[in-house]
């Protein structure tokens, strides 16, 4: 039993000393097993020092303002009398072109057939007369082309104008006729009912009052359409004067020997109307020799504005006389043209006005027949309800209202012969209009031919023109050098063609400089500014070259991450030539400097990680931190920060796996 128990004791006892034992040796080596799972990292002190922000590119020389050297012909070059690199002056030969037609000179012939034949095809036309063709020969400008077709559509409106105010005649004359219609069917209505009639005179009375009330209204409603009317004379009026005292400053045609066929003023009882005399007679209208209709009136008995073109033709010798006045005064004055276009707006309002006063005119009467008929039904019943206080005899009423129908129905047919005659007046007026749209129609057909004929003979002078010009071109032909300067490029050699669309050649102007252009981040950009000198690397190797920046634009490639830098090149290189620079500040010194690959960069800003140490019980443990900075300048190699630094941490720059701030990692060995 003690045995056992002793035995149990030394197990235990054994036991303990090897947990305590591996626990011992797990405490040394835990540091060490550790270690290998953390980052290395590699560090660097942050010095002071100093620091060339340079930014390097290269690019090909390019010309500043190359001169492409076209030829508009396509055309075999039979020698080059040039080569890349020369110097050349102006007009020197670049290239000799063999003697031969073009293919421009070949279409060029097959245009000016095609032109031929379009114009032989205008003149053969069944349309075309010889007036037409003598027209086209002499050339008649636009601007007659343009008076005619004026001339042609003043005449069409005019025309359209008649017709409506024939129309509006019309439409008086039927209300007219409907109105007395109207009346003749009331006492038709007014029969039927009369014996019915009694001595109670309350419907008479009324129907006197309501007739009174009528009458009264339309007195004032004529009152008001007569002061309207009375306005508009007033423009007319005015108007006219206006236009008599502008053609009081126009040439005037001398006196006819001869009175005028339609001009009456020796018949007894007849004068020459004012208007007539005062208006110049532009041009004869050659319609008809006829005496011509007289003009539409209003009720006031005023005359229309006659059109100076509806004026009668006046006899041969005065037209000579006339015109021979005309220009005389033409040669005199240059202002009569503009005195010309003045009376023509004049005329034009005077017409607008004139119209504006027929419809006043023709209100006024049909307010004026409203208030007359009104008064005369004001009178009748008036008179029924006199009649039939005096009497109930509905005999001697009836007599007495088919007495009155009688009456109206005397004014209805003469209303209706008036009616009919205004309906012909549209007819003849419209028959007017048609006649003018006609002429119209013709005139612009024949200006169209005539114009066509213009445009066939045009083209054909045109192609004739060219066909000479390459004619010329096509023996002897050789490439001059349009401007003084150095051959930076040949695109063609001997035996090739040229193309229109491409340039044989292309020449550096004498005096013009060269250009130089890389690509560079948003970032490098900011630290360059326009004028700025960049060196040359293996300067050695060029001679007497400056270049400078000469702008900093968005790189069409990559609008939003880099930057294009242009260089103004001069001195001595040629179009092609590559070049290695380096441009940027000057050499600065700063007070804490870090390699590029310790910077970093997050969310909120660049910073670099330093490794802090913190003291163990068996060793030194390190931890990454983070410092937030600023960058001040930078080479290829390194950059000048501000930071809250001392200047003597180490900077982690590169580490075996990611680190993070607060982490612990282990120094590289060495």
């Amino acid at each position: 039993m003690n045995e056992n128990g002793k035995k149990k004791r030394e197990w235990v006892k054994t036991a303990a000393i090897i947990f305590l034992s591996v626990m011992l040796v797990l405490t040394f080596f835990s540091n060490t097993i550790m270690n290998y799972s953390l980052p290395e990292v590699a560090t660097q002190y942050v010095q002071s020092g100093t620091i060339t922000a340079k930014i390097r590119g290269s690019g090909a020389v390019e010309s500043g303002d190359p001169y492409n050297v076209e030829v508009k012909e396509s055309r075999k070059v039979s020698q080059v009398a040039v080569k890349v690199g020369d110097e050349v002056e102006k007009d020197d030969v670049l290239m000799y072109l063999e003697d031969a037609e073009s293919d421009e000179l070949k279409e060029a012939r097959d245009k000016l057939d095609e032109a031929k034949h379009a114009y032989t095809d205008a003149l053969l036309s069944v349309d075309i007369t010889a007036a037409d063709i003598q027209a086209a020969n002499v050339g008649i400008s636009e601007e007659s082309y343009r008076n005619q077709i004026t001339a042609a559509q003043n005449a069409v409106t005019a025309a359209e104008n008649a017709v409506k105010a024939a129309q509006n005649e019309v439409t008086a004359a039927q209300r007219q006729v409907d109105e007395l219609q109207r009346q003749y069917d009331a006492f038709d209505t007014q029969i039927a009912i009369t014996p019915e009639n009694n001595a109670d005179v309350t419907a008479e009375t009324k129907a006197r009052d309501d007739a009174k009330t009528a009458w009264d209204n339309a007195a004032y409603v004529a009152s008001v359409r007569k002061n309207e009317l009375t306005a508009k004379k007033i423009e007319v009026s005015e108007l006219k004067a206006r236009i008599a005292l502008l053609e009081s400053k126009l040439p005037v045609p001398e006196p006819s020997p001869k009175p005028s066929d339609d001009v009456t003023t020796n018949s007894p009882g007849t004068t020459t109307p004012p208007e007539a005399t005062k208006i110049p007679v532009e041009s004869p209208a050659p319609e008809s020799s006829a005496s011509p209709s007289p003009a539409p009136t209003g009720s006031s008995g005023q005359n229309e504005s006659v059109p100076v073109s509806s004026q009668p033709e006046n006899s041969e010798a005065a037209s000579q006389s006339g015109e021979n006045g005309s220009v005389a005064m033409l040669s005199e004055s240059g202002d009569i043209a503009q005195l010309e276009k003045e009376l023509e707006e004049l005329n034009r309002q005077l017409q607008a006005a004139s119209e504006a006063e027929i419809n006043a005119q023709r209100a006024y009467d049909e307010a004026s027949l409203e208030e007359t008929r009104r008064k005369e039904e004001y009178d009748r019943a008036e008179q029924r309800l006199e009649e039939k206080k005096n009497s109930g005899n509905t005999d001697y009423i009836i007599s007495n209202l088919k007495q009155q129908q009688s009456v109206i129905d005397g004014q209805k047919k003469q209303a209706q012969i008036v009616l009919a005659e205004k309906q012909a007046a549209v007819t003849d007026r419209e028959k007017t209009l048609s006649d003018k749209q006609k002429d119209l129609e013709e005139l612009a057909s024949r200006i169209g031919k005539v114009s066509g004929l213009e445009a066939a003979q045009e083209a054909v002078d045109k192609a004739q023109k060219l066909v000479d010009e390459l004619t010329e071109k096509s023996i002897d032909a050789t490439i001059k050098a349009p401007v003084a300067g150095t051959v930076t490029t040949l695109n063609v050699v001997a035996g090739e063609s040229t193309s229109p669309s491409d340039p044989v050649a292309v020449l550096q102007p004498a005096g013009k400089g060269y250009s130089l252009s890389f690509s560079v981040t948003n970032e490098q950009a900011k630290r360059l500014s326009v004028g700025d000198v960049a060196d040359l690397v293996n300067a050695w190797r060029y001679d007497d070259v400056t270049v400078t920046l000469a702008s900093i634009k968005p790189d069409t490639k990559e609008p939003g991450q880099k930057k294009l830098l242009t260089f103004d090149v001069s001195g001595n290189v040629t179009a092609g030539q590559t070049l290695d620079l380096s441009v940027g500040q000057k050499s600065a010194n700063y007070d804490l400097i870090v390699p590029n690959s310790a910077i970093r960069e997050d969310n909120n800003g660049k910073f670099i990680l330093i490794v802090e140490s913190k003291p163990g019980p068996l060793n030194t443990r390190y931890i990454a931190t983070r410092v937030d900075v600023e960058v001040l300048a930078s080479d290829d190699t390194q950059s000048a920060i501000s930071a809250a630094l001392y200047g003597y941490e180490f900077v982690i720059t590169t580490s075996t796996k990611p680190v993070e701030a607060g982490k612990q990692v282990r120094l590289a060995d060495g």
